[in-house]
């Protein structure tokens, strides 16, 4: 038990001297100013990311992995041609579902439905009724959602945290200033939250998106927000 106690006791009486040690030398806590910050901004939604989704249906599941590629591979083709340089096509792998039915009290296997995912990825806003005018004459069962973002977003992390860095430091400004003090360098910087980026979304029905030929997407607004912490330093 005693060789317990003392080192117990040894460390207790070093920080007793290294405290009055401080205290002698007149330390204190640095003086210091926290505040916190929230800014949001919106940007112009010039880019859109396109998800598209096909599907054939046959009693062999072989036949409806061919019915699906016929059309889908035609399209891939069409779509590589056109795509511009800085935008992205993505193909999902096919999959196969059964199909069952239920007869009398059983569950029984009628059919196969093979689909594939399909999407474009940063095609300018401007361009987007047409390149939705060329998926569509493949006959998707589902168009949508359409994600609407912004490039200037994309060469930044997120353009909000700037702005509440610099509204985090005026407001340290004022209120040092009102205290007759000035504001020294910032001690500790934190980022609370920071959703980043909110695309848009947007949901259209294939067979609206068929009947209507090359529709026009109107460019809307997307909102970046940021929220920071900052403990300032105070000087007299």
């Amino acid at each position: 038990m005693n060789l317990i106690k003392q080192p117990k006791l040894l460390i207790g009486l070093l920080l007793l001297a290294l405290s009055s040690s401080l205290f002698a030398q007149g330390w204190a806590p640095t003086p210091h100013l926290q505040v916190e910050s929230e800014a949001r901004i919106s940007l112009d939604a010039d880019l859109v990311d396109i998800h598209a989704s096909f599907s054939a249906e046959n009693q062999d599941s072989q036949l409806a992995i061919q019915t699906l590629e016929q059309d889908f591979r035609l399209l891939l083709r069409d779509l590589k041609r056109h795509l511009p340089q800085a935008s992205q096509l993505e193909a999902g792998q096919i999959s196969i579902q059964p199909r069952r039915t239920q007869r009398n009290d059983t569950w029984q296997i009628t059919g196969y439905t093979a689909s594939r995912n399909l999407k474009l990825i940063d095609l300018p806003v401007e361009e987007a009724g047409e390149w939705i005018e060329k998926i569509t004459q493949a006959k998707p069962h589902q168009l949508g959602p359409m994600n609407y973002h912004s490039s200037q977003a994309s060469k930044s992390r997120n353009p909000a945290l700037e702005a509440a860095l610099k509204d985090a430091q005026d407001k340290a400004v004022l209120m040092a200033n009102s205290l007759g003090q000035n504001l020294g360098r910032a001690l500790q910087i934190q980022e609370i939250s920071s959703p980043g980026v909110q695309s848009q979304k947007l949901m259209m029905m294939a067979d609206s998106a068929v009947r209507s030929a090359a529709p026009e997407l109107v460019a809307g607004q997307v909102e970046a927000t940021a929220r920071v912490r900052v403990i300032f330093e105070l000087l007299n």
